[in-house]
């Protein structure tokens, strides 16, 4: 039995690592003479840097920025001399994950500290800067990022703002400061696998500016104030990107970056999964199950995350995939008509949410080795 593994990890439990060494520690349990290939893999968001630096021989820059609220921190991305190349994680400066959840105001928060690594990428040559895209606390339109780098966004006294997700609403042009980063040159990617538009009941604010914590008028606030970037920026720049499918990715950001910069949207899912060349593994050996997973299998795991870019793989190779998962919140036949032969779910339900989170290995080594022994 050989498996080709590529999960997700499973937020605040367990690294994709430790999915790969939980899923073969349960199957081997059970048949010993099963064989497994990893593949480490992100969708752009959390996770994209560690992808990257697997397959990638990459210099680790560490650095000051700003987090999310505007507070100094030491983060980090990936230079490539050789290519002239940077890797940026927006989560690494601008990511949820920095905030407390009593901290956490989509109104507040800004893209503003990755613009900062861009910077100081380009001051040390790149001349391809690739951002992953998820995982970020921010609604601002990617205008922190923009910021940054030299754009300068007035208000209706002609001043400029503090470039965070309520000023949006008041913007009244866009201007560009003496001191601007020079760009012309440079190539930009957005790696990421979000759909939504900037705006509107599919857009940034509706779709995840919840989570990010906005309430019910914030929301409304934040889509107005998307609604006014992209109206200010057509009326200066004659280009309309709010439309473009992964432009409300990152709070906007897929926007900033698109509008500001140019940038080329790259599939994340496909982006890493090319640089490890798995293709050329699948195309070279024979495996009986693709498996993959993450914490919670929902609406939002359909809607371009690495499960269903690992689905779309296996479908071109006919080899059926198994999912794990902490919990599986998404009608069966979703994913079986996607090519899902079967899903394992770990918890104990009878347990906490705590529980099952800081138990997960042990949960998936046991729920697995169980669902092989049914068969074998």
């Amino acid at each position: 039995m050989r498996f080709l593994i590529i999960p997700d990890k499973f937020k605040g439990s367990m690294t994709s690592e430790e999915v790969y060494r939980s899923f073969r520690s349960g199957v081997e349990q059970v048949i010993s003479e099963a064989s497994f290939h990893f593949v480490k893999a992100s969708d752009g968001g959390d996770g994209f840097l560690d992808a990257i630096s697997m397959y990638k021989d990459c210099k680790r820059v560490a650095m000051k920025t700003l987090d999310p609220l505007g507070r100094e921190i030491s983060s980090y991305y990936l230079l490539d001399a050789k290519s002239k190349s940077a890797f940026i994680e927006l989560a690494n400066s601008s990511g949820m994950e920095l905030l407390e959840p009593s901290e956490r105001n989509a109104s507040l928060t800004s893209t503003f500290g990755t613009g900062q690594q861009i910077c100081d990428a380009i001051e040390k040559g790149a001349k391809k800067i690739y951002v992953g895209l998820g995982g970020s606390a921010t609604n601002d339109g990617g205008i922190g990022i923009a910021n940054a780098l030299g754009f300068e966004f007035l208000g209706s006294n002609g001043n400029p703002m503090e470039p965070i997700g309520k000023n949006l609403s008041e913007l009244q042009r866009i201007a560009k400061s003496d001191n601007s980063i020079e760009i012309k040159g440079i190539q930009f990617f957005a790696i990421n696998d979000v759909k939504n538009p900037l705006f509107g009941k599919d857009g940034a604010a509706f779709v995840y500016a919840a989570q990010k914590g906005a309430d019910a008028a914030m929301i409304m606030e934040l889509d107005k104030g998307l609604r006014n970037l992209s109206d200010v920026y057509e009326g200066q720049f004659g280009s309309d990107f709010s439309e473009v499918p992964g432009s409300g990715a990152a709070g906007g950001t897929g926007f900033g970056l698109k509008a500001f910069f140019e940038a080329e949207f790259l599939s994340g899912v496909a982006f890493i999964l090319e640089l490890s060349g798995v293709k050329d593994v699948l195309d070279s050996e024979k495996f009986d199950y693709i498996v993959t997973g993450e914490g919670k299998i929902d609406e939002q795991t359909l809607q371009g995350k690495l499960i269903q870019g690992v689905m779309e793989l296996a479908n071109c190779y006919n080899i059926p995939v198994l999912a794990v998962c902490g919990k599986l919140d998404v009608p069966m036949d979703k994913l079986t008509s996607s090519g899902v032969k079967d899903v394992i779910e770990i918890r104990d339900p009878n347990k906490s949410l705590e529980y099952n989170m800081q138990n997960a290995k042990n949960l998936l080594e046991k729920k697995v080795s169980k669902y092989f022994k049914a068969f074998y």
